[in-house]
């Protein structure tokens, strides 16, 4: 599990010092859970992932699927800021952002150059 919390940190660009600002807990005592040294309690851990969702909405829930083993190669290619921009979109947004990747893509545009724009 701490290398799914080390990973999400370094993902999302926040730094154990930030953290330990927003969350109270001491650089130390992240450190150690990062390096797999300890492990928080489950209330610690509810700290530290609320913390890090502050500092980088979107943070808890990588970290959450990351440790259930339902992350994609694709969701992991998208940053955090496109994410946080699909997520806001209404149900008519999202379909038509469909409508435009599928016409972009029946023009022989790659996937992957469309989730890199």
């Amino acid at each position: 599990m701490h290398d799914i919390f080390d990973k999400t940190l370094r993902i999302h660009g926040i730094t154990g010092k930030r953290l330990s600002e927003v969350t109270g807990f001491s650089q130390t005592h992240i450190s150690e859970f990062r390096k797999g040294k300890t492990n928080p309690s489950c209330s610690t851990l509810q700290s530290l992932l609320n913390g890090m969702d502050k500092l980088a909405p979107g943070a808890k829930r990588y970290f959450c699927m990351e440790l259930a083993g339902t992350t994609s190669s694709v969701a992991e290619t998208v940053s955090p800021e496109k994410s946080l921009a699909i997520e806001g979109m209404s149900s008519s947004e999202l379909a038509q952002l469909l409508l435009v990747v599928a016409d972009k893509l029946q023009q022989g545009q790659p996937a992957k150059q469309l989730i890199s724009a």
